[in-house]
């Protein structure tokens, strides 16, 4: 008798370290975690119907190398599966992040859009990845000079 493999759809929620609390995090980013692991429970009642298990991880970034090794561009970016999604650092000096999907941009992603996210990362086929320019906002705190005397402000 054969055994099925239980597929498994990798999420991942990377973040750049902001030492500006004793967290050293950032209240935008949490935010978006929150929203992405409440979406994360909604999406797995569907998905174990699929024999499928959502596999959950969060990585901070710490140094340009490993910013370059995670391949992201933005701060926080969401990986499902083969599909990034990520806000548009308005400038290098501003919080101000800007999350589009479906032709509409908000301040902060919905539940219901990772939800949406999470069920297109699904689909999502592995594609080549091309190597995209880190966003400048992302770029000051991963200098490393900056590291010790970031001061995100996050609201």
């Amino acid at each position: 008798m054969e055994t099925a493999t239980k597929k498994v759809l990798k999420v991942e929620l990377i973040q750049v370290e902001m030492p500006s609390n004793e967290n050293n995090s950032c209240s935008a980013c949490d935010t978006v975690q929150g929203k992405l692991v409440s979406a994360i429970q909604e999406v797995q009642k569907l998905f174990d119907n699929l024999d499928c298990e959502i596999f959950f991880k969060s990585t901070s970034v710490k140094t340009i190398e490993d910013a370059e090794k995670a391949q992201i561009i933005a701060s926080p970016t969401i990986r499902v599966g083969n599909l990034d999604f990520y806000p548009n650092h308005a400038t290098d000096k501003s919080e101000k992040r800007e999350w589009t999907w479906n032709s509409l941009t908000t301040s902060e992603p919905t539940k219901e859009t990772l939800i949406e996210v999470l069920l297109k990362g699904y689909f999502e086929p592995k594609k080549e990845l091309e190597k995209m320019e880190m966003s400048a906002y992302i770029l000051q705190y991963l200098n490393k000079e900056m590291i010790t005397s970031s001061d995100c402000s996050c609201s």
